[in-house]
C-alpha cells in the first residue's frame, strides 16, 4: 500500500534518504534507518531549527516505506491542528507513522490526549513513529507530562544546520537531477547574496532553471547577478 496522506497533503519532491546529507546529523540519519528498517516498535524525535532536515527526513521515512511495499502517513500537524483528534484513529494499521511540528498542538488538551494514546497503540502493535518540532519535548509547552515522558522513551537528537560546504554539495546534486551544471563560482555567489537557508537556495535554483530555458542560457554568473538585481 502506497503512503496514506490524508486531507491532500503531499510529500514533498524529491525527499528521500539518497538525497539527505547527514553532516553532523549522521546519528540521526542512521537511527532512523535502522528504525524503519527492523520492522518492529520503536520512536524518534528529532528537534531544531527550521531547515536542519526534520522534514526531510520525515518525509525520506515515509518514501523508504512507500517503495518497500508499505504503508505510512506523514501529519504536518501545523496544518491540522483546527480539525478533530479523529484522524489519529487507525493508525496503528500502517507500517510507520510520522508527526511533524509537534508543537502546533501544545495546550491544545485533545489533541494532547490523542497523541498519547496513539503512541501507546503504535508501542502494541510494534509500529515505529518518528515526530519532529523545533524543541525539546520537555520544552514544548505540552500540559499531559505523561505524553512528555513517553516522547523521552525512543532516540531524542538534535539536528544542527548545514555548513557551506554542503549546501554546496547539496545544490550541485539537485542543479544535477533536473538537468543543469551549477558552477562552483554560482553556487558559492548564490550563498553569499541569498538567504542561506537551503529551502530559499533552492527556489532560487529553481527560478534559474525556469529562466535558462525559457532564454536558451546557460546558468552563468552575469545571469544570476541580473536576477538577483531585479528581485530587489
Amino acid at each position: 500500500m502506497s503512503a496514506q496522506l490524508p486531507l491532500g497533503i503531499q510529500l514533498q519532491d524529491p525527499m528521500s534518504f539518497a538525497n539527505f546529507f547527514p553532516s553532523r546529523n549522521q546519528a540521526a540519519y542512521d537511527f532512523i534507518q535502522q528504525l524503519i528498517d527492523i520492522q518492529g516498535e520503536g520512536s524518534a524525535f528529532l528537534y531544531g531549527v527550521s531547515g536542519t532536515g526534520k522534514t526531510h527526513l520525515l518525509q525520506a521515512a515515509c518514501q523508504h516505506i512507500t517503495q518497500r511495499g508499505g504503508s505510512s502517513v506523514y501529519l504536518p500537524m501545523i496544518q491540522l491542528n483546527q480539525l478533530s483528534p479523529e484522524i489519529l484513529e487507525g493508525l496503528e494499521q500502517l507500517d510507520l507513522v510520522c508527526v511533524d511540528d509537534l508543537q502546533a498542538i501544545a495546550e491544545f488538551s485533545t489533541w494532547e490526549m490523542a497523541l498519547f494514546h496513539l503512541f501507546n497503540r503504535l508501542r502494541d502493535h510494534r509500529i515505529p513513529l518518528l515526530m519532529a518540532a523545533p524543541l525539546r519535548p520537555d520544552e514544548l509547552g505540552l500540559n499531559l507530562q505523561d505524553l512528555v515522558s513517553r516522547l523521552f522513551w525512543g532516540g531524542i537528537f538534535e539536528l544542527y544546520p548545514l555548513d557551506d560546504v554542503t549546501k554546496v554539495k547539496i545544490l550541485q546534486q539537485h542543479a544535477q537531477n533536473i538537468g543543469i551544471t551549477l558552477t562552483q563560482e554560482v553556487a558559492d555567489y548564490l550563498l553569499q547574496h541569498c538567504s542561506r537557508d537551503l529551502q530559499t537556495l533552492m527556489q532560487w535554483l529553481q527560478q534559474l532553471d525556469y529562466i535558462s530555458l525559457a532564454q536558451r542560457k546557460k546558468i552563468t554568473l552575469p545571469l544570476v547577478r541580473h536576477l538577483l538585481a531585479n528581485s530587489k
